[in-house]
């Protein structure tokens, strides 16, 4: 599975850091792609990346403020054996790339962002979009995400993947769901 974000302390860097811890603790195999500051807090967040053994070989070392298109394309191109892609609050132009890879590879995606800034358009299937908590202290919100993208990069179908996270985790249907 690839977890893809920005990683910096708080909000969405915090978030896409503790999806990927979670995924690695049930056993997944996880390869992080993102940009993490070339401080002291990006060298700490690197280190608990390799504690939480979740790959980071595609983590940029950089004051940039978001990862490129192309640096997004490149990783999943050279890390073509994943079932599931998980974008924390992308850009339009990541989340076209990781649609586009996730056609050709049949990886399912799954978007972490707020309603109304995914669109259905593009290549690929649709993804399976999750607003985030304003706040998650204790990561539930990330554990469901990761227990999702888990099942999804195990083989499962989307369906069947989102009512097993359910039934194993007693969430309450969401409405409009199957």
């Amino acid at each position: 599975m690839i977890v893809v974000g920005i990683l910096a302390p708080g909000g969405a860097g915090e978030r896409a850091l503790e999806i990927a811890r979670r995924a690695a603790a049930a056993g997944a195999r996880i390869e992080v792609v993102g940009v993490v500051a070339a401080t002291p807090a990006g060298d700490a967040m690197l280190l608990d990346l390799a504690a939480a053994a979740t790959g980071h070989a595609t983590v940029i070392r950089s004051a940039a403020e978001g990862i490129e298109p192309a640096d997004l394309d490149l990783a999943l191109r050279y890390l073509p054996d994943v079932r599931a892609v998980v974008l924390v609050d992308p850009e339009a132009p990541l989340l076209s790339v990781a649609r586009g890879a996730a056609s050709w590879s049949g990886a399912s995606l799954v978007v972490v962002a707020a309603t109304g800034e995914v669109t259905d358009e593009g290549p690929g299937p649709a993804p399976i979009v999750l607003e985030p908590p304003a706040t998650d202290p204790d990561g539930t919100f990330a554990g469901f995400v990761a227990a999702l993208a888990v099942r999804l990069d195990a083989g499962e179908e989307p369906a069947v993947a989102w009512r097993s996270t359910i039934d194993a985790l007693a969430v309450d249907p969401v409405s409009g769901s199957a």
